[in-house]
């Protein structure tokens, strides 16, 4: 009998989960950043903060996802999990020096 749940393509899952998270939370920091022209309608400004601000919670929430799966199939794959943690961690760490100092 097959399974679904082979610790390396769970891994592999939790990898591009990890890219693509920070992707998506990064367009979502940065579409929100700058002032809009003073003629852009209040809607169209409430409208795209909403659109950066949802693409910003499903990245965090990708990176997250990420982190427990890299936890979930740690004992089997561990140089992938770690991996996964290691981009985590860096990037955060990165864009927290960078934002607060």
């Amino acid at each position: 009998m097959k399974t679904l749940h082979k610790p390396f393509h769970i891994a592999n899952l939790a990898l591009a989960l990890v890219v693509f998270g920070w992707l998506l939370s990064l367009y979502g920091v940065f579409s929100q950043m700058g002032d809009p022209h003073p003629d852009v309608p209040r809607e169209e400004i409430v409208a795209r903060h909403n659109n950066s601000s949802l693409i910003l919670a499903i990245g965090i929430l990708f990176i997250l996802i990420a982190i427990w799966l890299s936890g979930y199939v740690f004992s089997s794959a561990r140089k992938r999990s770690l991996l996964v943690i290691l981009v985590c961690t860096t990037l955060f760490i990165a864009v927290f020096t960078y934002a607060f100092y």
